[in-house]
């Protein structure tokens, strides 16, 4: 029951932020997710900073993928990144009785979806590698245009090792959604050939970006900028990146800020 009285007040501040990388903003967004409605911003850089406040821990809060992803980052940092987040319309606040509580906007929200519909169709191909089909019963009652993104991810990934599996998820889920698994199924029964494992380029690895974010800001930006692009036959800063895993590390994916082709930097 939310307590009655005056509205806990809050004050934006970016802190002097111009811009945030792709990768950033995903991060923040995703660890928004257990917050919408029913946290703030600053149990949000808590997350995020890897806190062990003992509030996020009873709400097992930790089990966030992104818990920890800014650890070693100041929470006044931290909630300076969500604060320029809020102010470019990727998250909303808005008030339950006296608490200011997260909400995505529209603009947010088609990012997270996007970002947990990859997360999990990453976890459902290990579940059927695994054939742990249990899995499949935390994938419902969640949000509807969630799950028919990752049907549709699913059927362009054409991989048919999922057919058993969707099998497994189609005898419990309701008439729509168990409509829409059984068109899947036949899409990936027509399918020739094995395909390879799937290699979706806007799948944010978590594990590389925790990487990536553990070292120095300073030194981060210190990579930025020093990466080669052929066009321009030059060092240059990456723009817009994405950070990914690779065999003797992580990588850096992205656009060089002068001639906007593609740049990447290998961080070992």
């Amino acid at each position: 029951m939310v307590k009655k009285g005056k509205q806990v007040r809050y004050e934006l501040n970016p802190n002097g932020i111009k811009s945030m990388p792709d990768n950033e903003i995903k991060t923040i967004l995703r660890g928004a997710d257990d917050l919408i409605l029913s946290g703030g911003r600053a149990m949000l850089a808590k997350i995020l900073a890897g806190s062990k406040d003992k509030k996020l821990l009873e709400l097992e809060l930790h089990h966030s993928p992104v818990y920890g992803a800014f650890k070693g980052v100041p929470q006044k940092e931290i909630l300076a990144k969500i604060d320029w987040l809020i102010l470019h319309h990727y998250l909303a606040i808005e008030y339950n009785g006296r608490l200011p509580l997260l909400v995505y906007t529209d603009n947010g929200w088609d990012i997270e979806r996007e970002t947990y519909a990859d997360e999990l169709l990453e976890k459902l191909i290990d579940a059927a590698e695994n054939r742990t089909y249990e899995f499949v019963e935390t994938l419902k009652d969640r949000n509807r245009s969630l799950i028919l993104l990752l049907l549709d991810k699913i059927a362009n990934s054409g991989n048919k090792e999922l057919i058993t599996i969707l099998d497994a998820w189609k005898s419990i889920e309701y008439k729509k959604v168990r409509t829409r698994i059984q068109e899947v199924i036949e899409l990936l029964e027509k399918v020739e050939e094995e395909p390879e494992k799937i290699h979706n380029q806007e799948v944010i690895s978590f594990s590389a970006n925790k990487q990536w974010l553990s070292i120095p800001a300073e030194i981060r930006r210190k990579l930025e900028q020093n990466v080669w692009c052929v066009s321009c036959c030059d060092v240059v800063k990456i723009e817009r990146y994405t950070v990914k895993e690779f065999p003797t590390g992580i990588v850096l994916e992205g656009e060089c800020h002068k001639c906007g082709g593609n740049v990447a930097r290998v961080i070992d």
